[in-house]
């Protein structure tokens, strides 16, 4: 089947991830882990992957 986050079940991703045990993370779930060291609250996830404005 396809792959989903683990966390918080996205399917929607530029980059998997994985945690320690080896399981997929997506791309945001994966940095805030390593960051934090604890799983994304599912009350940051939202549907749509934001773009950066980056102003050049």
């Amino acid at each position: 089947g396809e792959v989903k986050c683990t966390n918080c079940e996205t399917t929607n991703t530029p980059l998997w991830r994985r945690n320690p045990k080896g399981d997929p993370l997506c791309n945001a779930c994966g940095l805030f882990l390593k960051l934090h060291g604890t799983v994304r609250p599912l009350s940051l996830k939202t549907d749509v992957i934001k773009k950066r404005n980056r102003i050049s």
